[in-house]
């Protein structure tokens, strides 16, 4: 099976797990700014990776875009984020995300990353830092509450390649 693995990623967390992935399928990998000129119906699965920023899972309209003329091929959606795993926030980026229509089609895999403020903008650092600001000015704050300051305060890194065994399993068939 010829796998194809397309992701966006700005801090390097993405980029890990789409190498990882590609080496785990033997399958090509190709970052998001290098995408055009790629024939997406040569290949059999096409696995697309994004970081979710700020609700968004960057990259990934246009691999939705895509997604209507690729009937018969394996897809799936793989992102990433400094949220743990299971949080509700998870859910909310697939259906905030993901046009209705490929939600039965195309699954989606969220993959811990971390947060890595060295390779961050500074609108990012900016908003980051208020984040951290209003959380620390909070008064009487949930558990919730708490263990987000404790997770923003700084630089971390979550990235498993356990995490990818779904992914893995999905796009072998």
């Amino acid at each position: 099976m010829k796998t194809l693995v397309v992701f966006y990623s700005k801090t390097g967390f993405t980029r890990q797990y789409a190498q990882w992935l590609a080496e785990d399928l033997g399958a090509e990998c190709v970052a998001y700014e290098k995408r055009k000129g790629i024939k997406l119906d040569r290949y059999d699965a096409i696995a697309f990776g994004g970081r979710l920023h700020a609700g968004v899972i960057c990259g990934a309209k246009w691999f939705f875009k895509r997604a209507a003329g690729l009937e018969g091929k394996r897809l799936a959606l793989f992102f990433t984020g400094a949220t743990p795993p299971g949080d509700k926030v998870v859910e909310a980026a697939v259906r905030q995300n993901m046009p209705p229509e490929l939600r039965g089609r195309i699954p989606a895999f969220y993959l811990w990353a971390g947060l890595n403020y060295e390779k961050m903008g500074a609108v990012d650092r900016i908003m980051m830092a208020m984040l951290r600001k209003m959380l620390a000015a909070k008064k009487g704050p949930s558990p919730e509450e708490q263990e987000m300051a404790r997770m923003v305060a700084g630089s971390y890194d979550k990235v498993d390649r356990g995490y990818l065994r779904e992914v893995e399993a999905y796009l072998r068939g």
